[in-house]
C-alpha cells in the first residue's frame, strides 16, 4: 500500500466523527425546512418523479435514462476539470460503454466530483433566489428532480471496483463522497428554505455537533483508558 492510500485512509479516519455531525445537521436542517415551508413537499415529488419516471423508461426497454446518467456523471467530471483549471481533451458518453473524459491531470476531487456534487439541483437553488415567491415552488420542483437524478446516478455508479474509487481507496472515498453529499445537501435545503434557514446556520450546526462528539469520544476513550482528564 503507498503512502498516499495510507494518508488517505487515515484522513477518512478522522473525517467520521465530522460525517456524524454533519448528517445531525441535516437531519435538523431537514425538520426545519420540513416544518416552516409550505412548498416543502415539492422537493420530495420531484425525487420521486425522476425515479418514478426512470424506472418506466427502463422498463418499456429504452436505455436513454442511462445514457443520460452517464452524460450527466461525465459532465461534473467536465465542470470539475474547468473550474481546476485542468484541460479537457475529450469528453465521452454511452448508455452502453459507460463514459470516459481526458484531462491534461487530475486529481481526488476531479475523480469523485459527480458522486457527491448535485449539479442541476443546485443549479435551481440558485435560480429560486432570483424567481417571484409565487413561483418559487416549480424551482423546489426542479430542484427535486434533479435530487432524484443525482441520488440515481449514485446508486448506480458508486461501486467500489469503479476506477475513481479503487484510485483513492474505498474507505477514503466513501467517507468523503458521504461527508460532500451531506453538507450539499445541506446546502440545497438552506437555499430552497431561505425564507427561514441559511446556509451559515446550517455550517454552524456542523461544527457544533462535530465538536461535541469528538468531546464525548474523547470523554469515553479517557474512561476507558482510565486517564483523568
Amino acid at each position: 500500500m503507498s503512502v498516499v492510500r495510507i494518508i488517505k485512509n487515515l484522513i477518512g479516519l478522522i473525517f467520521i466523527p465530522l460525517v456524524s455531525g454533519a448528517a445531525l445537521s441535516l437531519f435538523d436542517t431537514a425538520e426545519d425546512f420540513f416544518r416552516v415551508n409550505k412548498n416543502s413537499l415539492y422537493l420530495p415529488a420531484g425525487i420521486a418523479l425522476y425515479v418514478l419516471v426512470r424506472i418506466i423508461i427502463s422498463r418499456l426497454g429504452s436505455s436513454l435514462m442511462e445514457f443520460f446518467e452517464v452524460f450527466y456523471h461525465e459532465l461534473i467530471h467536465t465542470f470539475y476539470s474547468i473550474i481546476s483549471f485542468k484541460g479537457v481533451k475529450s469528453f465521452f458518453a454511452s448508455d452502453t460503454k459507460g463514459g470516459e473524459i481526458e484531462i491534461s491531470k487530475s486529481n481526488f476531487v476531479i475523480e469523485l466530483s459527480p458522486y457527491f456534487f448535485p449539479l442541476f439541483a443546485l443549479i435551481f437553488c440558485g435560480l429560486k433566489l432570483f424567481i417571484e415567491k409565487e413561483f418559487q415552488c416549480y424551482m423546489i420542483f426542479l430542484a427535486g428532480l434533479g435530487t432524484g437524478l443525482h441520488l440515481s446516478s449514485l446508486f448506480h455508479d458508486f461501486k467500489f471496483e469503479q476506477s475513481d474509487i479503487e484510485k483513492n481507496g474505498a474507505l477514503f472515498s466513501f467517507v468523503i463522497v458521504l461527508l460532500l453529499n451531506i453538507i450539499f445537501f445541506g446546502i440545497i435545503l438552506s437555499i430552497l428554505g431561505s425564507d427561514h434557514l441559511s446556509i451559515w446556520q446550517f455550517f454552524e450546526r456542523c461544527i457544533n455537533n462535530s465538536k461535541n462528539l469528538v468531546e464525548y469520544l474523547t470523554r469515553i476513550l479517557l474512561d476507558v483508558s482510565g486517564i483523568k482528564k
